[in-house]
């Protein structure tokens, strides 16, 4: 029993003592007498990478998209219709314009043109005879007639005077009389048709004779130029120089105007194909330099310029059709393929820029972090045009002004930052 009264005071003695120790020390330390404390933790900061604002030369672009199409496209098909005898191309050739494609079987056109040609010559030669007046015997005849018919004549008359006196005399009966001055009358008119007659064949066929000869003769050359055309319709040549990109018929198929028999592309040069709103249309023109990128060929860059742009928008898009004109000497644009057109529609010189993702909005506002003595400041900034990485910076920054481009998605205001790389300006 007295063992544990001992233990219980031995306790109450040391809780006591830790009590008026823990009081004494504020008094301690008035008293100048040190004590031992943990030293505060040193301030975190957060790693960033900066850039600084510099000046350069921006420029701002429209990135158009839009389909390769060649620079023509031709459908030949058969002016005849007829068999096919040769087939003298394949899908890929190099043609030239003025090549023969495909041949027609013409034996039958080739007759025809024949027929057409001796009708020509008989009609050329009536005309001849025609210009050339009548032959020396035939005016020899007409003359001849012509003697004949005044003889006649002459005899009439003196027997129509001599009987005009009996008639008078009341000697000749009246209807012997009719019968001299009948007989007179005709042999008249006879001499008169022999004068006739010997003028005409002297001056030669008459004028709307020599008329018609001549439209016979313009009519059977036109004859002639239509068989002939005819037949070399059936040859089918390339119009154009360019590339094979169809061939529909082979030897032995019946070739009509019903389906092309060849469709012929130009793709030495080709054209991009561009569907563009009204903000875009009103900042192009014609003649702009151009750079295309292909979506299947990331390595190639064609040049080219804005050939011509729709003055009116199509009436179901709303949008502005406009032509890029691309030179292709290797011939790797091909039509189908999609590209998209870089424009450069302004460029400014000199102006303060700094990369684009230093640049955020905050507070609805653009905004940036400058760092300065090791502290991010959230400063607003006014932005201009975007080029190649960088935005124009017009106010809130100065040449040299060092923002953040990495990190700062764990940056607030005023918060403590650690630079750990410079110079990324994209």
């Amino acid at each position: 029993m007295k063992k544990w009264i001992i233990v219980g005071v031995i306790v109450i003695i040391l809780v006591t003592a830790g009590v008026l120790v823990t009081k004494r020390e504020p008094a301690v330390e008035q008293a100048g007498l040190q004590v031992t404390q943990e030293a505060p933790q040193e301030v975190r900061r957060q790693a960033v990478s900066v850039a600084s604002a510099t000046y350069s030369t921006m420029q701002e672009r429209l990135a158009l998209h839009g389909i390769i199409s060649p620079w023509a496209e031709v459908n030949i098909v058969p002016k005849v219709p007829g068999r096919v005898a040769k087939v003298l191309v394949e899908v890929g050739d190099q043609v030239s314009a003025g090549d023969v494609l495909v041949e027609l079987e013409a034996e039958e056109l080739a007759l025809q043109v024949k027929q057409a040609e001796a009708a020509l010559a008989g009609a050329t030669a009536a005309l001849a005879r025609m210009q050339a007046g009548a032959r020396a015997e035939e005016v020899a005849q007409a003359e001849a007639a012509l003697e004949q018919a005044r003889a006649g004549y002459e005899n009439a008359r003196l027997t129509y005077e001599r009987a005009a006196k009996l008639h008078e005399a009341g000697v000749m009966a009246g209807k012997d009389w009719d019968a001299v001055k009948a007989q007179y009358e005709v042999a008249q008119a006879q001499k008169l048709a022999a004068e006739k007659t010997l003028e005409l064949v002297k001056k030669g066929a008459r004028d709307e004779d020599l008329a018609n000869a001549k439209a016979g003769v313009a009519q059977a050359e036109a004859a002639v130029a239509l068989a002939r055309l005819t037949r070399d319709n059936a040859i089918m040549r390339a119009p154009i120089s360019g590339v094979i990109n169809q061939v529909n018929v082979q030897v032995g198929d019946m070739a009509s105007g019903a389906i092309p028999a060849v469709n012929l592309v130009d793709i030495s040069r080709v054209k991009l194909n561009l569907q563009v709103s009204e903000r875009e249309v009103v900042r192009l023109d014609r003649g702009q330099e151009v750079t295309v990128a292909l979506d299947v060929l990331p390595d190639v860059l064609a040049e080219g310029r804005v050939g011509s742009i729709a003055p009116a928008a199509d009436t179901r898009t709303g949008l502005f059709s406009a032509i890029v004109e691309l030179t292709n000497p290797e011939g790797n644009l091909k039509p189908g393929m999609y590209g998209t057109a870089h424009v450069v529609v302004k460029e400014t010189v000199d102006v303060l820029a700094v990369p684009e993702r230093a640049v955020f909005t905050a507070e609805g506002r653009p905004s940036v972090y400058v760092v300065r003595e090791e502290v991010a400041h959230l400063l607003p900034v006014e932005v201009g045009i975007k080029s190649d990485g960088l935005v124009e910076i017009r106010s809130g920054l100065d040449d040299g002004d060092d923002v953040i481009v990495r990190g700062r998605e764990f940056v607030t205001d005023q918060a403590p930052v650690r630079v750990v790389e410079r110079g990324i300006m994209q």
